[in-house]
């Protein structure tokens, strides 16, 4: 179907109208025009008729024969239901407007119906403006380009949805990359959780990974930082989550200092202040208790913080040797401000334990929306939410509560300072349905799940049945588009990428990987060495690509889980891996409790430490972090 090579004609008459739709009978000729592959014969075919001072514009959803005929050849009866989509006005010099959504006026019944021509699909598909960026074709006709308006995209939320392997992360890269190409000032964040992206926008992405991601533990609310801490008992741990918020808040009063002025600081205000400090008063307030029962909320908290900071996996938290104020230049660095030669960050959080991802996700969107809040709408933001169903499930009792509440909050409330929301997932139906239906544009890839399809359907802004029926057969780098940011509903044809702009989501050619030996102990253990280090380091990267081994190294780690932190750290701005060899941590024994009357054992990951409370320390505000 590349293009239209008939002349305009008519295809049938109105025989009902109710609403937006419309019934019409199929001519009598038009039987052949079916077995030819007529393009006004396929689902989602525009076709036109005409109503007094304009041309209305319609898109068949479906077709039917309510009484087929015993024997072939025989006369059939040809139903056709239309959905009405917009109009073309004509004026007075004889010439018509521009296509614009709505219809002032009905067909009649018995009115013509008529194929469009490819002026008419040019018409109503594609309207080049400024603001127009082209992401395929017109599956109607393939000589089309189909293009997206970016205010009204980005304006009004979007959604990319479709099975795995459908190429939904070849089209948010196809997007992203079409707006990038004419808006090379944009600021886009785009948090992803498997490491996909990292070379699909070549040198306009600031990749932030394990050697530069850095999020320190002050910018966490009470809330994120308990479920850090607390993990998953921080629901029922109200009295150790009470006892961290009061310590979070004298500890940033301190880190201000006596004289400042800190009536607006509470606990939750995004001010820098020293987890010494906060040790400090952990062991003041524990000094004071004399029941062992009112000390063991102390010791949970204290003992779990000691854990997380001696752990290499949260250097991004933990990592900085001086706290000091940095607030401005990470939000830069995320926001991409300003944006240089790189308008694109992509958040690798395939770094984050798995445990705390969620609460990262949730710091990052509260920080994306707080941000937009108090810009003022001067700087407009894209944040591109990757697996979205994992951070904000419809099941209340799966996911990170806040993190939700933060990516609801942007999906209702952004589009008012600027900050648009891109949510990808794979599966729907597991999506909160509040933040799917605020996003008003959608392209919807192949979904073979009737659960799936039943919900994009509900979600839909816009009558388009014909289409989303379709959802299952569509092939591979096709889409139902519909919303505000296409003139109207579509089937596209996304454009290929090269090979150097696709994600790294494919799947692996088992096929061919299976016919010879690929792969050898060495490379087993460089697997080991990435996996004990958590990160990527790039001679262990470039022997894995390789297949090779890394360099003649013992591969021998400490153990992190609970080792407590040494005296002294070296002077580095963060945290080095340890040394290939053997590094024995040392431990500070601590005194038991029985002495007091009861001993109190703390879960840490399994171990357990028992703990006293230490000496009262007077804190000092030069003390280090």
């Amino acid at each position: 179907m590349d293009g239209y090579p008939y002349r305009e004609e008519r295809i049938g008459r109105v025989v009902s109208v109710s609403g937006s739709q419309v019934v019409i009978l199929l001519e009598d000729d038009q039987a052949e025009m079916e077995k030819t592959g007529h393009p006004a014969s396929q689902i989602g075919a525009l076709v036109k008729t005409y109503v007094p001072g304009a041309t209305v514009f319609g898109m068949i959803t479906s077709m039917s024969i309510p009484i087929p005929s015993q024997e072939a050849g025989q006369s059939e009866m040809r139903i056709v239901e239309i959905d009405l989509l917009g109009e073309s006005v004509h004026k007075s010099d004889g010439s018509s407007s521009d296509f614009q959504r709505g219809v002032s006026a009905c067909p009649a019944l018995g009115d013509g119906i008529y194929a469009a021509s490819q002026e008419d699909l040019a018409k109503v598909y594609f309207r080049p403006t400024e603001s127009t960026v082209r992401i395929g074709t017109v599956y109607q006709d393939r000589s089309l380009p189909a293009v997206v308006s970016i205010d009204d995209l980005l304006g009004k939320h979007l959604a990319i949805l479709g099975t795995t392997g459908s190429g939904k992360s070849c089209a948010t890269a196809l997007i992203l990359n079409s707006i990038l190409e004419h808006h090379p000032n944009a600021h886009i964040m785009l948090m992803d959780p498997h490491n996909e992206y990292s070379q699909a926008f070549g040198s306009q992405a600031e990749v932030i990974g394990p050697a530069n991601m850095e999020l320190p533990y002050w910018l966490f609310t009470n809330e994120e930082l308990a479920a850090v801490v607390l993990g998953f008992d921080a629901r029922q741990a109200v009295a150790e989550t009470k006892i961290l918020g009061e310590a979070i808040l004298a500890s940033k009063k301190a880190f201000a200092g006596a004289d400042a002025d800190t009536h607006y600081i509470w606990v939750d205000t995004p001010v820098p202040y020293r987890m010494s400090t906060l040790m400090q008063i952990l062991d003041n307030t524990m000094g004071k208790l004399d029941k062992p029962e009112k000390i063991r909320p102390y010791m949970t908290v204290r003992t779990r913080l000691e854990a997380l900071r001696s752990d290499a996996r949260f250097a991004f938290m933990f990592g900085d040797l001086a706290v000091r104020d940095k607030m401005a230049q990470i939000i830069g660095q995320f926001f991409r401000i300003p944006p240089g030669e790189k308008p694109i960050t992509i958040l690798d959080l395939s770094i984050v334990p798995s445990e705390v991802l969620n609460v990262v996700v949730s710091v990052l969107c509260r920080m994306s929306f707080d941000f937009a809040l108090w810009a003022d709408r001067k700087v407009p933001i894209m944040l591109v939410c990757e697996e979205a169903h994992r951070y904000a499930p419809q099941d209340v009792d799966r996911g990170f509560e806040p993190a939700k509440r933060a990516i609801s909050r942007i999906a209702k409330e952004g589009r008012k300072y600027g900050l648009s929301l891109c949510v990808v997932s794979q599966r729907p139906s597991e999506l909160a349905s509040e933040i799917l239906s605020q996003c008003n544009t959608i392209f919807a890839l192949r979904l073979t799940s009737q659960k799936d399809q039943d919900f994009v359907r509900s979600s839909m802004s816009e009558p388009c049945q014909g289409l989303i029926d379709s959802l299952a057969s569509l092939r591979n780098a096709e889409a139902i588009a519909v919303g505000e940011g296409l003139p109207v509903p579509v089937r596209v044809c996304f454009d290929p990428l090269p090979d150097d702009r696709r994600p790294r989501s494919g799947t692996a050619a088992f096929s061919q990987s299976w016919k010879a030996p690929s792969a050898d102990m060495s490379f087993v253990e460089s697997v080991v060495a990435r996996w004990r280090r958590q990160g990527r380091d790039s001679h262990l990267e470039s022997a894995l690509n390789a297949e090779a081994p890394p360099p003649a190294t013992s591969t021998r780690q400490p153990s992190l889980a609970i080792a407590a932190r040494p005296a002294t750290r070296p002077a580095q701005s963060r945290p080095q891996q340890p040394s290939q060899q053997t590094i024995q941590q040392p431990v500070r024994r601590q005194p038991d409790l029985a002495a007091m009357g009861e001993s109190s054992a703390l879960d840490t990951g399994g171990h357990s430490i028992r703990k006293a409370p230490e000496p009262k320390v007077t804190i000092r505000k030069d003390a280090p972090a």
